[in-house]
């Protein structure tokens, strides 16, 4: 009964008040902060694409040099930067934004752990996973995005 009368009371407020605070456009702060996060993410983002195209065009990953490991590894030096870009951005925005960025992760990050739990076994029972750490890492990353949309529209 409460929520009907709840609504009542809000459309009455909504007709008859004029503030502009209220709007659900960005604030000039959060558009700084979204240009920094940007400036921060896309020459990572870029960086990590463009060594993973060096590394997968000349890395002979399924050769037998030692070297391939070095190759291997070296896509994580731009990755680095997007976790920083990511850490950073946290530390820029307020304390609700990071809220829901939190929970975004920590719902990614429970998704990515129950993958990893899903795919060990997998292992276990005898199934080749020669592609289990791009399962859970794929897992992770999809958990984030969607707990990120639903708790945003929350």
């Amino acid at each position: 009964m409460t929520r009907v009368l709840d609504n009542v009371q809000r459309a009455v407020h909504r007709r008859h008040m004029t503030n502009d605070l209220d709007t659900a456009r960005p604030s000039a702060g959060d558009r700084a902060r979204a240009r920094a996060y940007h400036r921060d993410f896309w020459p990572s983002i870029v960086g990590y694409v463009a060594v993973l195209g060096v590394v997968l065009v000349w890395g002979h990953l399924d050769g037998t040099s030692p070297w391939r490991y070095l190759w291997a590894v070296l896509p994580v030096v731009p990755a680095a930067g997007i976790a920083r870009a990511v850490l950073r951005h946290l530390r820029r925005i307020d304390d609700y934004q990071g809220l829901l960025v939190l929970r975004g992760l920590g719902v990614g990050f429970a998704v990515a752990m129950v993958a990893s739990l899903t795919v060990g076994f997998l292992g276990i029972a005898g199934l080749p996973m020669r592609l289990s750490g791009w399962i859970v890492y794929s897992a992770g990353m999809l958990g984030w995005l969607v707990a990120s949309r639903l708790v945003g529209k929350r």
